[in-house]
């Protein structure tokens, strides 16, 4: 990683480090006479906040790791206001550092077809913004898929080398050990009552499955990079958390999860580097049906549970968005305002949801459709299609540094199907964190500098 403090004259050096000293040192005088009680606790925070801050600006790559990070933390570990001020600062700081970066270095931008699409649908939804009902709820959704594209886009620009896959692996091989020990916690702690469905750290159950699914690469990648005795630890490790991650979601009870782990172990099996994994994990769930049958319990009365349908009631919510797309086919009802224009359509074919004002489609396509109307779905639906085309057509790239880098391609295809068959179904994941990310280590390959090129 370049370090921006090499190629600053000193001068300039001792300027960046006076300045953030001199503001460190005002902003805590004025808290400390303004005679608010909590004072020195904010100034204390603050001077902290002001020495991370200018230890990341030299180091952009980071800063994105840690956004990235910030942004996959789970609800029942977020303490707002505290929580949201430190997700915004992340990302604005991982920008920031960025575009210095580029600046200083007079780096030329490289846009990936895949940013260029979405930063067209990002336009579109800010047209919609003149006939939404609800300014509120747009901005607020606008903000969320702002800075989903900023972390693409970060992703796409940085992550460009194997050290750099190396660093964002470890990123999510820290969540996926959080989520892991988070939903042990929970099973061994008594939160667990048999015959109900697990939650984890306040997560939705089925969104606990999808996010275990993408931070299982960050377990599995370290072992196909490493040798010997190295290898083997990783190796164990990735065999624990495979068979944590096929306990806890069958006791979260989500069918949709259930089924997505299965096909990422199933894929795993053609090829090679990745059959070891599918093998111990098809063997795992064979282990834990005949040692453990009550860990399934919940999941197969979900499974045979009829009530709302096969879907679990999407059906009808499918039916509603149709009907609305087709009230408003070419513009929408605005972004963010689909779940709240829903509601009158689903009365009007069923009473089950009558409790409930807000209701999401249940498929970010439709989600996307219902908001921003014909237009705005075939960008969003582009940009799948672009980042997935990338992902098969350069993947030959992987190929010419070594057999260990070559896994990723099976790694990440494996992933992204078990991912995408969940996400299909999913409610309010249009623009969840998760999918900006997977897009970014789909669209890798295609970013990815060949041995000796300069970045």
């Amino acid at each position: 990683m370049l370090n921006l403090f090499r190629v600053v004259p000193p001068p300039m050096r001792l300027l960046y480090g006076a300045s953030a000293v001199l503001l460190a040192i005002l902003a805590s005088s004025w808290l400390i006479l303004s005679g608010d009680p909590g004072a020195p606790i904010l100034a204390v925070g603050g001077a902290a906040g002001a020495a991370i801050a200018l230890y990341l600006v030299q180091r952009p790559r980071g800063a994105l790791y840690v956004a990235i990070f910030l942004g996959l933390v789970p609800m029942g570990l977020r303490i707002d206001p505290v929580y949201t001020l430190a997700v915004n600062s992340a990302i604005a700081l991982a920008l920031g550092a960025w575009l210095l970066n580029v600046i200083v270095h007079r780096q030329h931008i490289e846009w990936n077809a895949v940013c260029i699409v979405m930063a067209l649908y990002l336009v579109w939804a800010i047209v919609t913004l003149l006939w939404a009902p609800d300014l509120i709820l747009a901005r607020k959704e606008l903000v969320t898929y702002v800075i989903g594209f900023i972390v693409l886009l970060l992703i796409s620009e940085q992550v460009r080398s194997i050290p750099a896959i190396d660093g964002l692996m470890r990123v999510l091989r820290l969540m996926g050990w959080i989520l892991l020990l988070g939903g042990l916690h929970a099973v061994f702690s008594g939160q667990f009552q048999p015959g109900e469905r697990l939650q984890v750290l306040g997560m939705n159950e089925n969104l606990f499955g999808v996010e275990l699914i993408l931070t299982l690469p960050g377990s599995i990648w370290p072992v196909l990079r490493s040798s010997g005795a190295k290898r083997t630890f990783h190796l164990v490790l990735s065999i624990f958390f495979i068979l944590c991650t096929l306990g806890l979601v069958a006791l979260s009870g989500s069918r949709g999860s259930s089924i997505s782990l299965m096909i990422v172990l199933l894929a795993f099996f053609f090829y090679k580097p990745m059959r070891p994994f599918g093998i111990v994990g098809i063997v795992l769930v064979a282990v834990m049906l005949a040692a453990a049958p009550f860990a399934t319990d919940v999941l197969v009365q979900r499974f045979q549970d009829h009530d709302g349908g096969d879907l679990g009631g999407r059906v009808v919510l499918w039916q509603a968005s149709l009907l609305l797309i087709q009230d408003n086919l070419w513009t929408g009802v605005g972004i963010g305002n689909g779940p709240t224009e829903l509601h009158r359509y689903v009365a009007s074919l069923t009473s089950i949801y009558a409790h409930r004002p807000q209701l999401p489609s249940h498929s970010p396509l439709l989600e996307v459709a219902v908001e921003t109307g014909v237009l705005g779905v075939f960008l969003y639906a582009s940009t799948v299609v672009l980042a997935v085309w990338q992902f098969f057509r350069h993947r030959h790239k992987l190929y010419v540094h070594d057999a260990l880098v070559a896994g990723y391609f099976p790694l990440m295809l494996g992933v992204s199907m078990g991912y995408f068959a969940s996400w299909l179904k999913g409610g309010g994941v249009d623009a969840h964190p998760t999918f900006f990310v997977l897009l970014g280590l789909l669209v890798f390959p295609a970013r990815l500098l060949r041995p000796g090129e300069a970045a």
